[in-house]
């Protein structure tokens, strides 16, 4: 851009002020950024604001809708997994402590700090399972406010003098809260959405620096405890967040392999912030090696033995890709597709080499974040990609990433923009922004539509209208109904010890014969085949089998 036609006159407002000319029309003084094209008439500010504010309100209304709305409170949201944090929560806020089927199996199969916010709403809310369930719902939604007002302030933190620095954070922060793709995974009753509020924070401490300082110079010594303390703290509401801890120490150890001197007084620091994190998150891991015998919540290693090295990694590109576009999900029934993977492949590989081919020119405070970035999210590609079980789950492990990977996003539709306004295509620019809230408004209504109806409510249905109260259940999935009915047993291990072990010993059938009072066993229609184990076949008979409403129960013979 010439610096002809440039001017210090008209100084825009606002999170779009940057890029916008405060006139439509060249005979009046413009002031015209880098981002600003000559001889275009650019929108009005307002415009910019008005398509903020359309995608803000989306996003509010489509998180809110199910408050309003009694019959959607209960299965919009909360996930199966959902449901058994609310049940242990219910169960701390009873007095009960951390445990399942009415305080009968004591657990710690969960993400330790939001279990506890659960509880506190049922301790001041009192027993009714409706009452706690719109309260993890409004501080969830809560929780999404800050994080969109968090990603803005790192946006701009991250493009402090760049002109279009406020543009990119404002579209980012607008883009992830109203996001289809991220929506679901920030309101689902589990630690998620605080995790991705926590994993912005985080990256925003990281990278706050002095007045003519440097981001990465030597910290003082109240500030390094501080984000040590922040890092432990995170480590409560979700325990991958150590994946982070060890991106945090890499980056900010790096500089002192350039000078040496620096050396000793950051390695004091990385070792100060790691040691107070770990500090801060001894209790709950005390806890889990003295009273379960490992560090790891039973959750999590029930869920390890549903995989093998390498398993989930073709579904890792696939996630990353979503949440790169930040708005457009690729269809799970094409997921597992070669030609599928191979687009999010080259997506995701095209968005690397960008970054990495023009990380010159980014501010030295952008460079930091993505190095902060590509660790963590390597990190994740090993443990989640490479090691763990559960695929169904990697769009919820990778969504606190979420809000880092959008700012990207936001960049580049941004320099399309400016792109597309050089050409004879200019109205396909200002046409743009209506195509995306069509998208989204289409996404949205679909996704808000298929919530009317949860997918494990027609077991619970069956349970209260034929099984009584006192009578213990078993099931594979047993959040949505143990939340319902106190005396059900889980048998996924995933917070149930005895049936962890029963896996590990493969003698599941056994166990529910002979360690329970199990008199039925219900769950979807895949709960019949449980007649493969001898003992269940021996023991047990078909009461349901209903293919159609995915429902399958069988029943004790004695």
């Amino acid at each position: 851009m010439s610096r002809a036609f440039r001017s210090p006159t008209r100084t825009g407002r606002g999170p779009f002020g940057s890029l916008l000319a405060q006139r439509g029309d060249f005979r009046y003084p413009l002031r015209v950024t880098r981002l600003s094209v000559p001889g275009t008439r650019l929108p009005r500010t307002r415009l910019f604001k008005a398509l903020l504010a359309i995608l803000f309100a989306m996003g509010l209304f489509w998180r809110a809708a199910p408050l309003a709305d009694d019959g959607r409170t209960m299965s919009q949201w909360p996930t199966e997994d959902g449901y058994f944090m609310l049940t242990m929560g219910r169960n701390v806020g009873l007095g009960r402590g951390l445990s399942v089927a009415g305080g009968e199996t004591p657990t710690n199969g969960t993400q330790p700090l939001t279990t506890f916010v659960w509880g506190l709403g049922y301790a001041l809310l009192g027993p009714a399972r409706e009452a706690g369930v719109k309260f993890a719902l409004a501080l969830q939604l809560l929780a999404s406010m800050g994080t969109a007002a968090v990603l803005y302030a790192l946006g701009r933190r991250v493009l402090r003098g760049r002109d279009e620095g406020s543009t990119v954070a404002a579209l980012a922060a607008a883009l992830w809260f109203a996001s289809p793709v991220v929506m679901p995974h920030t309101m689902n009753c589990l630690e998620t959405g605080f995790a991705a509020l926590m994993v912005a924070s985080i990256a925003h401490a990281f990278l706050w620096r002095p007045r003519d300082g440097d981001v990465l110079s030597l910290w003082p010594w109240p500030r390094v405890l501080a984000f040590g303390a922040l890092l432990g703290l995170g480590f409560w509401i979700r325990n991958d967040i150590a994946v982070l801890i060890a991106a945090a120490c890499a980056v900010y150890l790096y500089p002192a392999l350039r000078t040496r001197p620096e050396f000793k007084p950051r390695l004091a620091r990385v070792f100060a912030f790691g040691a107070t994190s770990v500090l801060v998150a001894s209790p709950w891991l005390v806890f889990n090696v003295v009273r379960f015998g490992h560090v790891m919540p039973v959750s999590g290693r029930a869920e390890a033995l549903t995989g093998h090295f390498g398993g989930n990694i073709a579904g890792v590109p696939i996630v990353v890709a979503e949440y790169l576009m930040g708005v457009v999900p690729i269809p799970e029934s094409v997921s597992d597709r070669w030609w599928a993977i191979a687009f999010a492949t080259a997506l995701c590989a095209a968005v690397a080499l960008g970054c990495w081919t023009s990380r010159r020119r980014w501010p030295r405070a952008a460079r930091v974040l993505g190095a902060l970035v590509a660790i963590h999210l390597l990190g994740f590609v090993g443990f989640y990609g490479l090691y763990f079980g559960a695929p169904w789950f990697l769009a919820r492990y990778f969504a606190p990433l979420a809000p880092l990977l959008v700012l990207p996003a936001a960049w580049l539709a941004v320099a399309a923009w400016q792109r597309v306004m050089e050409t004879s295509l200019r109205a396909l620019a200002y046409a743009a922004p209506v195509m995306l809230l069509a998208v989204l408004a289409f996404l949205s209504l679909r996704q808000y539509r298929a919530g009317a109806e949860h997918p494990h409510f027609q077991v619970v249905r069956w349970v209260e209208q034929n099984v009584p109260e006192e009578t213990w259940v078993g099931a594979i999935q047993t959040g949505t109904l143990g939340f319902f009915h106190d005396r059900t047993v889980n048998l996924d291990g995933k917070v149930n010890i005895a049936a962890y072990e029963a896996l590990l010993a493969h003698r599941e059938g056994d166990y529910v014969v002979d360690d329970t009072e199990i008199a039925y066993l219900a769950d979807w229609i895949g709960m019949l085949d449980w007649l493969d184990k001898p003992a269940i076949a021996e023991h047990f008979e078909v009461v349901v089998d209903d293919a159609e409403q995915n429902l399958g129960v069988l029943r004790r013979r004695d």
